[in-house]
């Protein structure tokens, strides 16, 4: 079902939080380099680093749009999608 013209539909950031060995859990900071914030559930990247045939994947996460935008400017393609 489509949403109605003139809507938009709200997405929700959420914090990344892993919960091996602790009961609080960890918080996942943004993957980009210089960045120390906590990562959200919104904006995250799945990257191939294999040759395409051979995939090797891995997911990243950002605490922005523009911090997932300068990785993927700065980043190879094969076959990297948004998730």
């Amino acid at each position: 079902m489509s949403p109605l013209r003139g809507t938009t539909t709200a997405r929700h950031a959420k914090k990344i939080i892993i919960r091996e060995g602790s009961a609080d859990g960890e918080r996942i900071f943004c993957a980009w380099d210089d960045c120390d914030n906590d990562a959200v559930s919104l904006y995250t990247q799945r990257v191939n680093h294999g040759s395409p045939g051979t995939p090797y994947v891995t997911r990243y996460a950002f605490c922005c749009e523009r911090h997932r935008q300068y990785f993927l400017n700065g980043h190879r393609d094969y076959g990297n999608t948004s998730s």
